[in-house]
């Protein structure tokens, strides 16, 4: 596929046919993962692949519980509020039980280029804040990753879901890996996930994008 065409083609899938996907089709996706661009070629991120329904489900009972416990205590103070995040959760997290494969992404956190300098020089805190948080360059190598996947997926004919929607959740679902796989990645924590398989029949349909003169400006 012309590589123009594929990011066109690109979209948000959120529901899938029950085909499993082979697995050498999710080695090639995550191979894309593997060779993405990332500052000073750290590579901090880690793919726990969910092919399982019963693991798919087990996160999905995590996810829900903690959703059930924040709305439950966010009704106390405003119901309507409460009955909305129960409502998010369940149109754009819980679709992944559908899915045959849900990709699950860690990542280590890296301090950018001058931190440690600015540090030395005694700069404020509000400074080296800014410098970790605001571009936070750790977070920009896992876009790339994710999104090296979703165009791969794409291209091999799959379907995908980018989701940051249960991150709130990050903790429940790190412990859960480690029950899961007896695996403790230290220093890493859960970022997003994938949703990944065939999509269903009927129209996907996405979201417009601004015009390009509405996110550019040309500073000659």
């Amino acid at each position: 596929m012309e590589y123009f065409d594929l990011i066109s083609k690109r979209q948000s899938i959120r529901r899938y046919q029950e085909e499993r996907i082979p697995r050498r089709d999710i080695e090639k996706i995550l191979n894309a993962a593997r060779i993405a661009p990332s500052g000073k070629n750290l590579q901090n991120w880690f793919f726990f692949v969910l092919d399982n329904k019963e693991i798919i489900e087990d996160l999905c009972e995590v996810i829900e519980a903690k959703n059930a416990e924040i709305s439950d205590e966010l009704a106390k103070k405003d119901e309507e509020a409460g009955a909305r995040f129960r409502k998010f959760c369940k149109n754009f997290t819980l679709f992944v039980k559908g899915a045959p494969v849900v990709i699950l992404t860690f990542g280590k956190d890296y301090l950018p280029s001058g931190y440690h300098e600015l540090k030395m020089c005694g700069a404020a805190k509000e400074e080296l804040d800014y410098l970790a948080y605001k571009p936070c360059p750790g977070m920009q190598n896992i876009g790339a990753a994710m999104e090296h996947i979703a165009l791969a997926a794409t291209d091999l004919g799959y379907g995908s879901c980018w989701l940051t929607s249960a991150n709130y959740a990050g903790a429940e679902i790190e412990n859960l890996m480690k029950e899961k796989t007896g695996i403790d990645k230290e220093d890493y924590f859960f970022t997003c996930m994938m949703s990944l398989g065939i999509p269903a029949e009927g129209v996907h349909k996405s979201p417009n994008r601004k015009n390009l003169d509405e996110i550019t400006l040309f500073v000659d």
